[in-house]
């Protein structure tokens, strides 16, 4: 795992479905929606030449972050991402 104190910004575009059944008028609706971009705000946890792992949150068991939790994990492949740049430094 990458150890990262810098949180960073990642824009990327998502794949979305619908279920249901289609009208033509419907489907030619579904067809010209503009496209899913999603946005979040969080810690790299890795990071390879396929993709990006995220998470959104982070919980300290201790003051120093030596024994910290990850949640809201999100990986993203990164020929979606749009956007990536680092946010701030959380000084841990």
């Amino acid at each position: 795992m990458k150890k990262n104190n810098k949180i960073y910004f990642v824009e990327w575009q998502d794949a979305h479905s619908n279920s249901g059944w289609f009208s033509k008028v419907d489907l030619e609706r579904f067809i010209k929606r503009d496209r899913c971009i999603c946005q979040e705000v969080g810690w790299i946890l890795h990071e390879d030449k396929d993709e990006i792992i995220m998470a959104s949150r982070k919980i300290k068991w201790k003051d120093d972050f030596s024994d910290c939790e990850y949640g809201m994990l999100q990986k993203i492949p990164k020929e979606w991402i749009m956007k990536k740049k680092i946010y701030k430094t959380d000084g841990k």
